[in-house]
Order: C-alpha cells, then structure tokens, then sequence
C-alpha cells in the first residue's frame, strides 16, 4: 500500500492541494532461530506490500525476492547469520525495485507469510528443496509465448512471455538439462510442444515446454559445455546459453 503526502500551498484566492507518492522503504532486516536449524528472517517494511515475485537458483543456492517499487532505508545491506544452511542475506536496490537475495548451504524448502508491514521468510519447511509455501496463494499468471533468439558467437536466448509476472521461478542446471519451472503458472495447450534448434548451430538443441500440475516446466536440452544467464522482467523471463569451455 502506498503512502501519500499531502503538501498545502496558501494563495489569496483559494488554497491548492498538491500531492507526492512516498515509496515504501525496507527499514531492517533480522532473524530468528527455530528448532531443527531452521532460520526465520524477518524484513520490516514502512508499509503493508504484497506477496514479492521470487525466484530461486540451485548452484550457487540463492532465494531471490523482488519487491517493486520499494526503496531501501538499511544501516547495511547484509546481515551474515550462519545457522544451519542459511548463510546471509543481501540487499540490492535498482531503479525501480529492491531484491532480497538469502544465500544457502544448498537449496532448502521455505515459507513466506506476512503479518502487517513486516514479511518473514521461514527456511527449512517441509517439502521438496527450494519449493516455496505461500498461505492463501492465488491463481497465477500464463505463458503467452517461449521464443527462441539466435544470437552472435554461437549464443542463443529463449524468451518466455507471460501475461502477469509468476509468482515465483525455479531454475537449475541438471547437466545438460536447463529445467525452470513457473509455479501457479497455466501453459495453453498450443505450447505444450517441443522445438527442435539444433540447425542454428547453438548449445541448445531442443526447448521443450509442458504443464506440470499446477505449474509450468520450460527444459533446454544442450550439448556441450556452455554458460547459462537466466533472469526476470516483470513479465518477461530470459534465459541466455553462450558456449563455454
């Protein structure tokens, strides 16, 4: 919720009302430990916000939170915790977001709950790793496109295109195998298919998209060594694959 600021000028004929957006601002971050190692951090906030986008890398583990239009007002940007297999956690400000990055031992499950202006992320919940439990979740987006881009030097880019960013994305190496997966995520059943971009001479030889439960799973098969870069823009996933050595 977004808070405003009410600024009044005087006038000899009628007075005028001039009013400014304040951001809201991330004002600390702390934590707490739980039984079984499990880590609760706790990020206070100057006002009530929704449940952030999220996205979470296998190697190195790192859940990452995006929290549009949030400015951050820390004393330090990150807090060292240690405990269990939750390392740190980072804070990094761009022009028009903050993103919480929680630094892992490896990939855990974890929880997100929000109770006022403060959200709390528990590390360590039940269930498979890096899968993330949102109380009360609503129904996610849908995948309006996946286009694949041949670039220069034999580099290649997949883009997936939403129509409202998803709720939260897995993504992971699994040897060949690039696996993402958009959780609350409906994928048409004219994209449920398989392209074959072997002749376009890049580490990608197929893209495979199909639904999975409730979610949605893009797979990039490759051959070869090669370098992956997968990130989000609001409602645009990209997912960039150089040859390596």
């Amino acid at each position: 919720m977004k808070q405003l600021l009410v600024v009044a000028f005087l006038s000899l004929t009628s007075p005028s009302v001039v009013t400014a957006q304040v951001a809201t601002t991330l004002d600390a971050i702390s934590y707490s430990t739980l039984p079984g190692d499990r880590v609760r951090i706790e990020l206070k906030l100057s006002a009530p916000v929704p449940q952030p986008a999220g996205f979470s890398i296998h190697d190195p583990a790192r859940i990452a939170l995006d929290f549009p239009g949030v400015r951050l007002r820390l004393a330090e940007r990150t807090r060292e915790i240690n405990i269990g297999l939750t390392r740190s956690v980072t804070a990094v400000e761009s022009a028009d977001r903050t993103r919480v990055v929680i630094n892992l031992v490896r990939l855990v499950p974890y929880r997100i709950d929000t109770s006022g202006q403060s959200l709390y992320i528990t590390i360590g919940e039940s269930g498979s790793a890096g899968s993330l439990y949102l109380p009360g979740e609503a129904d996610g987006s849908r995948i309006e496109d996946v286009v694949f881009e041949p670039g220069a030097e034999g580099a290649a880019r997949v883009h997936v295109v939403f129509s409202d960013p998803p709720s939260f994305i897995d993504a992971r190496r699994e040897n060949s195998r690039i696996l993402i997966e958009f959780r609350n995520t409906v994928l048409p059943a004219q994209l449920d298919r398989i392209l074959d971009v072997t002749d376009f001479a890049t580490p990608i030889r197929t893209i495979e998209t199909l639904p999975w439960g409730r979610h949605a799973r893009l797979i990039i098969h490759t051959a070869g060594p090669y370098e992956l870069l997968t990130y989000q823009a609001n409602a645009l996933q990209t997912v960039d694959v150089r040859p390596g050595e």
